[in-house]
């Protein structure tokens, strides 16, 4: 089973309205019954509000290209780095396992595009199916109406109704949907990948085929490499970890990074070493954030590297090392 989400187009406008008729669908979100035409118009409302920014609307496709029903990031706050979500499914698609898939892919763009923080979904008190729905999504927080009280009150007079309200966090998120899995075979074609981290490609095909490499995965989609590589039975060194540029500052590091963490010490592993440049400002406070402490330096790393790397109007010449006691 697999959901893709499409741009709103006129060409859905009959099986969308089809679908929004059915008397379960248009009773749980309250609407009227309406023409064909009141679709068209709603689409094309659709289309201008995203142009303008405010919302990111999309077309729930099945397996087979077929229209299941819709679903939006709405009233977009860049200042909160918040929005909130509606969606619904047709009748005959309730309970195949569709709002799953189609939450994972909506919210991919909430945190990984769009760079938000949280993604709050609501719901009317009577709409009971559509609490039973949200609450069986194991990446969502329950209940957070004290949490949130004007997002809440917001929400009640939006609706007119007693609401409840729930919340998707982006760090709930991301440690939801990453996984490491371990490359088997051969590893050239990742070389693209580490070179993020390491821009010498000689150095790189030197420790190349050392140690474990894992992918890391965002759902089935390449957010990343880690390689670890053994220095003595109880130290081991994350020798390479790149994030590609779509999941970059978005808490992805800090999830693998744990996730790593805990494989090493499950392994027996009493202690951890990365190195990074005197450059990289942004990663060596995201080292020492996750419990790193600096270990040594290695002066003159890079200086013979074939061309020179600056960060920050730094040029990178030492190696620093840190550590981490598991």
């Amino acid at each position: 089973m697999t959901v893709t989400l499409v741009k709103h187009d006129l060409k859905y406008a009959e099986a969308i309205h089809a679908l929004s008729s059915m008397p379960q669908v248009r009773d749980a979100l309250g609407l009227p019954a309406g023409k064909v035409e009141d679709t068209i118009h709603f689409i094309k409302r659709e289309c201008i509000d995203e142009e303008e920014g405010k919302t990111v609307p999309r077309v729930i496709l099945d397996e087979e290209g077929q229209v299941i029903g819709v679903t939006s990031l709405m009233f977009i706050d860049r200042h909160k780095m918040s929005c909130h979500i509606g969606s619904w499914l047709g009748y005959e698609f309730w309970g195949k396992g569709y709002n799953l898939e189609a939450k994972e892919v909506i919210l991919d763009i909430a945190f990984f595009e769009l760079g938000l923080l949280r993604v709050f979904a609501g719901a009317r008190k009577v709409n009971i199916r559509s609490q039973k729905a949200q609450e069986k999504l194991p990446f969502i927080r329950l209940g957070v109406e004290n949490d949130y009280p004007d997002e809440h009150s917001w929400l009640e007079v939006k609706e007119k109704q007693p609401c409840v309200l729930n919340v998707f966090e982006r760090e709930d998120f991301v440690r939801y949907r990453i996984s490491l899995k371990k490359v088997k075979g051969k590893r050239e074609a990742f070389l693209p990948q580490l070179l993020l981290a390491d821009k010498n490609e000689e150095m790189v095909r030197k420790y190349l085929y050392q140690g474990v490499l894992y992918e890391i995965k965002c759902g089935k989609d390449l957010a990343g490499l880690a390689l670890l590589i053994p220095q003595s039975e109880t130290v081991i060194e994350l020798k390479n970890i790149a994030i590609v540029s779509r999941y970059q500052g978005k808490g992805v590091g800090k999830e693998v990074l744990q996730q790593l963490t805990d494989i090493c010490q499950q392994q027996g592993y009493q202690m951890i070493l990365v190195g990074t440049a005197n450059s990289s400002i942004d990663t060596i406070a995201f080292y020492q954030k996750a419990g790193f402490r600096m270990e040594s330096i290695e002066k003159d790393f890079f200086y013979h590297y074939p061309e020179p790397i600056y960060e920050n109007g730094i040029r990178a010449l030492d190696m620093i090392f840190f550590s981490k006691l598991l």
